[in-house]
């Protein structure tokens, strides 16, 4: 497939720029779900807080997300298809972007989430097995970083390009955007992207596949606790918006400074990972982020919130693609989507649990206090992969 154990495979490029119009959608929803949910009726709570409206919808698709992948990355392998899930996942997609027009009520609103949600926890395992089967262990972390980076690169300006919307339109015209853009990947995946396969079995004792397991839990368990910190200001864009008196535009920047500045990072952070230990680079990215989710919850101007961000992207980009490159690692390029799909389901329910995290709290108790408590779990993530992470042999085993 590969010409030499150095290069990329062509079509790791033609993958990700497919998916280019797709993760543009889906940024621009990261911003209008939570600003639309919260101007939306909830019959079940009376008088429920904006911030609490906001983190259900956006939670709602990330908790279906989380535990649809797992059982689609199963699936997939089981099927050995990975590009019909990629298929059917947009086609649901993009009929649901253009549903959101018609919703009128909260709970309406979380049921399309929730679908959401599942068709694009088929995709997730999907990809990361197709990017697994286009590199090896020696560029597997640039492989990732440039997969990421264009994906990062779209979602990141989803936000810009959202916020214009508002300003100009409503939130309607940016919701069938979203649709007819999902709707352009879906074409390109059809008659673009070719279907791939794992590299030959190995033969290798049974113990060797059980023996990194817990691993692949401790890797989970700090994608989730990161993510959460990243996520948990999307419920809280309402009372950013009150606190420091700013405008939707604003807040569309402080969104996309994260992802602008990790896709900046994210290839060099690969690179860098591929070369020297990616253990001691994911944990001094933890270490960071803890201390620049402490300064969210304390910003009192737009400035401050999104120079914090663009800190807070490129700790992510020292965490997230040296994370998933020795997870790759640890499958040995076989099972991937069922064993990824460990990390990139906690991936998903770090995305859903933040908003929802943030909505309560900030709701009936303060603004600050997700912030703290979120700070002391990315501590605890980065001292359970310090002691329970052991990358010795990884590579030896990896194609």
């Amino acid at each position: 497939m590969k010409e030499n154990q150095h290069s990329i495979d062509r079509q790791l490029y033609i993958l990700s720029f497919s998916k280019v119009f797709k993760d543009l959608a889906t940024g621009m929803l990261l911003f209008f779900i939570p600003l639309y949910a919260a101007r939306l009726d909830a019959g079940i709570i009376a008088e429920m807080p904006a911030v609490l409206k906001a983190g259900i919808a956006t939670a709602a698709f990330g908790i279906a997300n989380s535990i649809s992948q797992p059982f689609m990355g199963r699936l997939s392998d089981r099927l050995n298809r990975r590009k019909d899930f990629l298929v059917v996942g947009y086609v649901i997609y993009t009929l649901l972007c253009l549903s959101y027009p018609y919703t009128s009520s909260l709970e309406s609103l979380t049921v399309l989430r929730v679908i959401q949600g599942i068709a694009i926890g088929a995709t997730v395992p999907a990809i990361v097995a197709m990017v697994t089967h286009l590199s090896t262990s020696s560029v597997r972390g640039q492989a990732i970083g440039i997969y990421s980076s264009l994906r990062g690169f779209a979602f990141g300006i989803g936000s810009i390009i959202a916020g214009g919307i508002l300003a100009i339109s409503n939130f309607d015209v940016g919701f069938y955007i979203c649709g007819f853009l999902v709707l352009a990947t879906l074409l390109l995946v059809q008659f673009f992207v070719k279907e791939t396969a794992p590299p030959p079995q190995p033969e290798e004792p049974k113990t060797a596949d059980h023996a990194n397991q817990k691993e692949y839990y401790v890797l989970a368990v700090a994608i989730f606790m990161m993510m959460v910190g990243i996520t948990i200001v999307l419920s809280l864009l309402p009372a950013y918006q009150q606190r420091l008196q700013t405008g939707e535009f604003f807040l569309s920047l402080a969104v996309s400074a994260y992802v602008i500045s990790r896709i900046v990072f994210q290839t060099p952070m690969g690179i860098l990972s591929d070369r020297i230990e990616r253990k001691w680079i994911i944990i001094s990215g933890i270490a960071v982020n803890a201390l620049i989710v402490v300064g969210l919850g304390h910003v009192i101007h737009i400035e401050e919130l999104i120079i914090l961000r663009i800190m807070q992207g490129i700790s992510m980009a020292a965490v997230e693609t040296p994370l998933m490159a020795l997870a790759v690692d640890m499958t040995g390029g076989h099972s991937t989507g069922s064993r990824i799909s460990v990390i990139t389901g906690a991936q998903a329910a770090g995305m859903a649990t933040g908003p929802l995290f943030g909505g309560i709290l900030a709701g009936y108790v303060s603004f600050e206090t997700p912030f703290h408590i979120c700070a002391i779990l990315i501590l605890a993530s980065g001292v359970l992969i310090l002691k329970g992470v052991h990358t010795e042999n990884i590579r030896e085993r990896t194609p």
